[in-house]
């Protein structure tokens, strides 16, 4: 449909991974390049390039002098092989030209106790296996506040306007990065797919976090075969009840059986539109990366 295929010019995939990523032994039949070019080829503008691993800083700079039009952004990922959760690390992914910052994924505590993404990654990194429940990341004092470095992480975030990803961490812990962050006046905070196993926000949650006026984070790999953790109509309410200024569209581009980056945000649009929820609505969602990036 021409209104569908519309609303992806000039759109901003806020999470795609980079190949390789945690091992040259993930399958991924497309490179970098080919991702680059079918977001091009549909009228898309740019992606964000995420890593679990090494900052993705080095990567960006190379693939924006190879392509022109089109805006690689480089991230982050506060997990144990980048450094972790500490401001050093922040303050040196932004030095090198980081746009976003996301807090730890196969390194929070939240991801190894729901068993998730960090069990699927042993066979890639077999040492997995061998750290303690104390080598993952808390981001929570004993008075269940977070701890004061990452709180000087979220002040850097503001600082710089860089966008802040809550990544794998648990609801608990992304409700109080909202709260503090909305205390300091900075709303550049993304809700990353808050549905999913590791994260698992109530409905009721993910609506107080937009509330306190950041974003909201719903991914095509979400809606996708074996990695789903919701629906179109819980889409659609998020939409609804979060309020369209407060969502964004991503893909979580990761796995080499997905279909290209504008076929699933094209699915996901059209079963939205066919959903019921207003085109209007629609364009503010793939907007919504601009007004946090640009």
């Amino acid at each position: 449909m021409r209104e569908i295929q519309d609303l992806l010019q000039g759109a901003i995939d806020m999470h795609v991974h980079s190949w390789p990523d945690v091992s040259l032994a993930h399958p991924q039949h497309r490179t970098n390049d080919d991702v680059i070019r079918q977001c091009r080829e549909a009228g898309m503008q740019g992606i964000v390039l995420k890593t679990h691993g090494w900052p993705a800083a080095s990567l960006a700079h190379q693939l924006n002098s190879e392509h022109e039009d089109f805006n690689v952004y480089a991230s982050a990922t506060l997990n144990t092989m980048a450094g972790g959760p500490h401001p050093w690390v922040v303050e040196t992914a932004i030095g090198m030209g980081c746009r976003m910052i996301w807090l730890p994924t196969i390194s929070a505590k939240s991801d190894h106790d729901s068993h998730g993404f960090s069990v699927s990654m042993e066979k890639y990194i077999p040492r997995i296996h061998n750290l303690k429940d104390e080598d993952y990341y808390w981001l929570l004092d004993e008075n269940g506040n977070l701890k004061d470095e990452i709180k000087e992480c979220v002040a850097l975030c503001r600082d710089y306007d860089i966008v802040l990803g809550t990544g794998h961490i648990s609801a608990e812990e992304s409700m109080a990065v909202g709260r503090f962050a909305a205390e300091i006046g900075y709303h550049k905070v993304c809700l990353t797919h808050p549905r999913s196993h590791c994260c698992c926000n109530t409905f009721e949650q993910i609506q107080a976090f937009a509330q306190m006026g950041h974003f909201v984070e719903f991914c095509a790999l979400n809606v996708a075969p074996l990695h789903s953790s919701m629906t179109i109509a819980d889409i659609c309410r998020i939409i609804e009840e979060a309020g369209a200024d407060h969502c964004y569209l991503s893909t979580d581009h990761f796995f080499d059986w997905t279909p290209s980056i504008p076929q699933q945000i094209y699915q996901v649009l059209g079963c939205l539109l066919e959903a019921g929820v207003d085109y209007e609505k629609l364009q503010t969602i793939m907007q919504n990366p601009h007004r946090l990036l640009d």
